[in-house]
């Protein structure tokens, strides 16, 4: 995940309170060298008040804060083939939300510098 972040606070959001809680044990596993067991992929995740969600209500409570001239739909179709890997215990799988944060902070620094949004980058 990249370390540069545009200063935009919905998308410091995104990342602290989804992104990295998604993708922490899979890029633990990654980086380890090793396969994750089973379940180990499968996040859990909470609300402003502590309680359980899951991704994908937590992102639409994200998504209906995005800046308006930011395009969220892309993000929305990563979290969800995220979670559907994490429950396959399909490491790669998981590991591809990676690509999709970049592809969002590019829209994010895009749309702070008032340009047209660049085109995302297509999975390898």
């Amino acid at each position: 995940m990249s370390k540069l972040i545009p200063p935009h606070p919905w998308l410091a959001r995104v990342r602290h309170d989804l992104a990295k809680r998604l993708l922490w044990v899979a890029r633990d596993c990654r980086d380890a060298g090793r396969q994750p067991a089973p379940g180990e992929l499968v996040a859990t995740l909470v609300d402003d008040e502590g309680q359980p969600i899951d991704a994908i209500s937590l992102w639409n409570s994200l998504a209906e804060q995005a800046p308006a001239e930011i395009s969220v739909v892309e993000f929305r179709s990563a979290i969800v083939a995220c979670v559907d890997a994490a429950e396959r215990n399909d490491l790669a799988g998981v590991l591809g939300l990676e690509l999709a944060f970049e592809q969002l902070i590019e829209r994010v620094a895009s749309s702070l510098n008032g340009a047209a949004p660049t085109p995302t980058r297509k999975a390898r």
